[in-house]
């Protein structure tokens, strides 16, 4: 028993070597894909090339030709300005081509990968396969590819995530979240949410000596009133965690300032006015797109599935919520009120309820909810509670935001899916049997290949985007040729 304990714990933990295999490996394929594409005439084709073309290559320019004070109040990109800045910095001192640029910008995209794979438990054919759907969604390789900031914010993300789920202090925790998340807000402002993983992490702690083990269905959320027992040690580890977050609370306070709102003023009126708003249809959305991942991810929730199929008053509790979150606002395909692209798409087509409620939403959620308690419930108290933190903040944030695109969704949830599914459960690791063992990897596989499938047919399909009317303003720079 002792030497089959061993083998499942060497199982778990991979020696250094085996966990570099992977990062490397996860990266070639990443470079594999891109590259073509990097060096083919199709990088001025598609919404991912409009983006670049239109937006964020003319701001990038922009500052350049401003060095070393550019004007930060009204630039065309809806973000916070760190991502020019650096290519900015970078164009004044070393003027790379467009193609130099975007080279530069995958380095980004790789280091996200990297990092997804380096954080991952199990085998190394285990990890490629939860990284494959990561790496195939257009919603991650289109931003390795073009200058777009959307994986520099989820590499800031992923960074916050796994330092409040695997730090080994305090102290390591707050110096090194405090400017993770301070660069991740200077990139995207919507994420300031991520603030409340690291008190979430300061507020549970980091020593794991003392974790109950997870001997029923959902305890770790059942049993609330553990988060309120020890008031005085968790005020005093709350605290220093609230002040290490508060310079990324005034970068967000000067934009704010500045800009008379939370993004640019010219995106405040006009043809991108829908940038201000909320949706309250965001939670609805974010389990469907879980529910519509769910079968390929079942079997690493296995253990979880079977504690809430023996708890039949928590499996309906789950499921009922989800169906409020659904039945209550409106989920209906309205691409004015920003519900488009992606999973809307099928909305549009499917019957809709009393022309409020999408069958697709009140169909998929439950089931993506149904997934994401299966993973809570067989790990340990803590990583479920940061991870569920994680969840809610982000659907908060996403909330108050009127874009409910599922490019705002996708990699965030493919990202949780992976490292949730390589969580080893509080009650120690069990054998799968065999098919199940085979699921584990074929499923996030096919679901990678898939997307990867959509992503390619997507570039390959999409209409030039040179020359074609903006819409909106004038481009601040003119199209340069190819180099």
């Amino acid at each position: 028993m002792q030497d089959r304990d061993t083998r499942l714990e060497d199982h778990a933990t991979p020696t250094p070597a085996r966990r570099f295999i992977p990062v490397l490996l996860v990266v070639l394929l990443f470079y594999a894909a891109s590259l073509p594409v990097v060096f083919s005439s199709h990088i001025v084709n598609g919404r991912a090339a409009a983006d670049h073309l239109n937006y964020h290559e003319p701001v990038i320019h922009n500052f350049a030709r401003e060095w070393p004070t550019p004007d930060l109040s009204n630039y065309h990109s809806a973000t916070t300005p760190l991502y020019h800045l650096l290519f900015a910095g970078i164009e004044v001192f070393f003027e790379p081509s467009r193609r130099g640029f975007m080279l530069l910008a995958g380095v980004f995209t790789a280091a996200l990968l990297a990092l997804l794979v380096g954080a991952m438990r199990g085998t190394t054919v285990q990890r490629l396969s939860l990284a494959l759907p990561v790496l195939g969604s257009m919603y991650v390789l289109f931003p390795g590819i073009w200058l777009l900031p959307d994986n520099v914010a989820w590499l800031g993300v992923l960074g916050i995530l796994l330092l409040a789920l695997r730090a080994g202090t305090m102290r390591a925790l707050l110096l090194v979240g405090g400017p993770v998340l301070l660069l991740l807000v200077l990139t995207r402002q919507i994420h300031l949410w991520a603030a409340g993983v690291l008190w979430a992490a300061a507020w549970l702690g980091t020593d794991r000596a003392c974790e109950p083990d997870v001997g029923a269905p959902l305890r770790p959320l059942a049993r609330m009133s553990d988060l309120v027992t020890g008031l005085g040690p968790r005020l005093k580890r709350l605290a220093p965690a609230v002040l290490a977050t508060l310079p990324a609370f005034a970068a967000i306070g000067y934009f704010v300032n500045l800009w008379g709102g939370f993004i640019v003023p010219r995106y405040q009126t006009g043809y991108h006015g829908g940038y201000e708003g909320w949706n309250p249809a965001t939670a609805a959305f974010f389990l469907s797109i879980v529910g519509s991942f769910a079968p390929f991810y079942l079997a690493h929730a296995r253990t979880g599935l079977r504690r809430l199929w023996r708890s039949p008053r928590v499996l309906i509790g789950v499921v009922a919520l989800a169906l409020v979150l659904t039945l209550i606002p409106e989920t209906t395909y309205a691409a004015e009120e920003g519900r488009k692209s992606g999973l809307w798409n099928l909305v549009k087509a499917a019957p809709v309820i009393a022309g409020h409620t999408s069958i697709v939403l009140a169909g998929l959620a439950p089931i993506g909810a149904v997934l994401v308690a299966g993973l809570l419930a067989q790990m340990r108290p803590r990583e479920a509670w940061i991870y569920l933190g994680a969840m809610v903040g982000f659907v908060v944030a996403q909330t108050a935001s009127p874009q409910l695109w599922q490019r705002y969704h996708e990699p965030f949830i493919l990202i949780l899916l992976a490292l949730m599914s390589t969580e080893v459960a509080a009650d120690g690791p069990s054998r799968p049997g065999r098919w199940t063992g085979v699921w584990q990897v074929a499923g996030p596989a096919l679901l990678g290949l898939g997307l990867a499938g959509v992503s390619f047919w997507t570039i390959a399909t999409d209409k030039p985007a040179v020359g074609l009317p903006t819409g909106d303003f004038e481009r601040s720079k003119e199209y340069e040729p190819l180099r």
